[in-house]
């Protein structure tokens, strides 16, 4: 029993990115000040971006336009911290859309039983087309000054960026949240089976568009950690961010169908899906080649969901014994 509670996914997985960040040390300047630097930095919004898809996927949901959410977070933080608004205003404001566009996601899929999948991919191709023809300049902001850059940017000990203990706070507080409240169970039970949720009391409706909230209210902490280390906007950059969330999740072993999963492996998931894409630039790969391992990596994950490895083995059995048999 003690080997069972030891070894499990997400040990495993945390061994994993130790050994890999030993690797690229050894190989790359991964470890010097800049290369420890530039790795909190680049991983921050994916830790949360992954946890917030991770919720959404736990339902048995998932979110494609996640990342042009990220576009309209950052339009909105850039444009008011243009005008002269504070931090305390603008932070905020791109949370609260984040919000209000997830939050519509879930309603509309639940509302009119259409999957979530074909109503975030539409959101995602609105979402684009508003960028182009109602945003100034596609949204494209530039030249923001201290008053947007300054967190982003800024350093504990000359060394730790700020967005990175956000990300990490961010995670434990969503891990206990998931551990131990009632929210928690019941994201688990909607995934897990619809049915049975509701003989249990839970509105899965209710609850579906609750998560959509939250993950949106993450992405707005994500969409915030990332461009504000920039002094410049552009909401269509974020574009394909989802799926950087996705195979973090399912990397951290995260079910793709929904029901299981947890967040520490997701953000183990994030670390490492950072790692490899990092590996991956060393070795002088493309990004596309990057966008690659990712669709590799989610197929990979929803073989290993969908596929009865038991049943598999049962049947390979009886095949290999009726060969020996002829």
């Amino acid at each position: 029993m003690k080997h069972k509670r030891i070894f499990t996914r997400e040990t495993i997985l945390g061994l994993i990115v130790l050994a890999f960040m030993a690797y690229l040390s050894l190989t790359t300047n991964f470890a010097s000040r800049n290369g420890f630097f530039s790795m909190m930095l680049d991983v921050s919004p994916t830790i949360v971006g992954a946890i917030a898809m991770s919720l959404v996927i736990f339902t048995g949901n998932i979110d494609i336009s996640a990342g042009t959410i990220l576009g309209f977070v950052s339009y909105t933080a850039g444009e008011l911290a243009m005008s002269g608004a504070p931090m305390v205003l603008f932070v905020p404001a791109a949370i609260v859309v984040g919000m209000l566009i997830a939050g519509l996601n879930g309603w509309i899929s639940v509302t009119f039983r259409v999957p979530s999948i074909v109503v975030t991919l539409a959101m995602n191709m609105v979402h684009l087309g508003f960028y182009a023809t109602f945003l100034r300049n596609s949204g494209w902001i530039e030249n923001l000054g201290d008053n947007f850059t300054w967190f982003g940017r800024g350093m504990f000990f000359n060394l730790v960026p700020y967005i990175f203990i956000v990300s990490l706070v961010v995670a434990a507080i969503f891990i206990f949240i998931m551990r131990y409240s009632k929210f928690g169970k019941t994201l688990y039970a909607v995934g897990g089976n619809r049915q049975a949720a509701i003989y249990a009391g839970i509105n899965p409706d209710r609850t579906v568009i609750k998560v959509y909230l939250v993950e949106g209210f993450l992405l707005g902490i994500a969409g915030l950690l990332k461009a504000m280390t920039r002094s410049d906007v552009l909401p269509s950059s974020f574009q394909g961010r989802e799926m950087t969330f996705i195979a973090a999740a399912v990397v951290g072993g995260v079910n793709i169908m929904g029901g299981s999963g947890k967040l520490i492996g997701a953000l183990f998931g994030a670390l490492l899906v950072y790692m490899l894409s990092t590996a991956m630039i060393y070795m002088g790969f493309q990004d596309y080649y990057q966008f690659a391992l990712q669709g590799v990596i989610i197929l990979i994950a929803v073989f290993i969901t969908v596929t009865d490895f038991k049943a598999l083995k049962h049947n390979l059995r009886h095949a290999f014994a009726a060969r020996e048999g002829k």
